[in-house]
C-alpha cells in the first residue's frame, strides 16, 4: 500500500507541477485556469479513497462543514461582514446566489487535509484544532494574491484586509474543534501530501505574482 501510495502522491506532484506551468504561460492560462475546479474536486476524492479509517461520523462532520462552510461564504459576499468586501469570480465553476459549490468542498478538504497531519502528533483536541487553524490561515495568506490574479475571488479595491485572516482563523479553528469533538481523525499519507503540494503550488504562483508587480 505504501509504494501505491508513493506513486499517488509523485503522480499529484507531477500533475500540480505541470499546473504551475500552465498557469505561468499565457497561451495555456486559460486551459487550466478551467481545470481548476476539477482538480479541487479529484484531489478531496482521491484523498478519500485512501482514507484507511472510515468514520460516520467523520464523514458527517466534514460534510456539515463543506455545507457550513459555502453558507458562511454566502454571508461573507452578501454582508462584507465576516470576511471584508468580496465576490467570487468564474474559475470556480457553477454557483447559487454568486457562491460556488466547490467552495464548501473546499473548506472541507482543507479541514480534512490538516487534520490529517495534525492527527499522528498532537494527542490535546484543543492544541490540534489551534494548530490545524495557523495551517489553514498560512495556506490562505499564499492563496490570496493568487485567488485574485486567476479570477477565484475579487476583492473590493484589491486590497486583502487582515479581518480576512482573522475569520479565517476563527472558523477554521471552530471546524477543527467540531471535527475533533466528534471523530478522531487519522493519519492519511495523501491528504497530508495534498496540503503540502497545494500550498507549494500557490507559494510559487504567490512568489511570481510579487515578483511581476516589481
Amino acid at each position: 500500500m505504501q509504494k501505491i501510495e508513493n506513486r499517488v502522491i509523485a503522480v499529484v506532484g507531477i500533475i500540480y507541477l505541470v499546473g504551475i506551468i500552465g498557469f505561468l504561460i499565457p497561451d495555456l492560462k486559460p486551459l487550466f485556469i478551467d481545470l481548476t475546479p476539477l482538480n479541487i474536486l479529484g484531489s478531496f476524492v482521491v484523498a478519500w479513497i485512501f482514507h484507511k479509517k472510515w468514520e460516520i461520523s467523520h464523514v458527517v462532520a466534514l460534510a456539515a462543514i463543506g455545507i457550513m462552510g459555502f453558507f458562511i461564504e454566502m454571508l461573507g459576499v452578501q454582508t462584507g461582514l465576516l470576511f471584508g468586501s468580496y465576490h467570487y469570480g468564474a474559475t470556480l465553476g457553477p454557483d447559487w446566489q454568486g457562491i460556488p459549490y466547490l467552495i464548501g468542498v473546499n473548506w472541507a478538504a482543507l479541514v480534512f487535509f490538516t487534520s490529517s497531519i495534525l492527527a499522528p502528533r498532537v494527542k490535546s483536541t484543543l492544541l490540534r484544532s489551534l494548530l490545524g487553524a495557523a495551517l489553514m490561515t498560512l495556506y490562505d495568506f499564499f492563496m490570496e494574491p493568487v485567488a485574485m490574479a486567476y479570477d477565484f475571488w475579487h476583492w473590493k479595491n484589491s486590497i486583502i484586509p487582515m479581518q480576512n485572516y482573522f475569520a479565517w482563523f476563527v472558523f477554521a479553528f471552530l471546524f477543527h474543534l467540531l471535527l475533533n469533538s466528534v471523530s478522531k481523525p487519522a493519519k492519511n499519507r495523501i491528504a497530508s501530501s495534498l496540503f503540502a503540494i497545494q500550498g507549494v503550488f500557490f507559494l510559487v504562483l504567490y512568489i511570481f505574482i510579487q515578483w511581476i508587480r516589481t
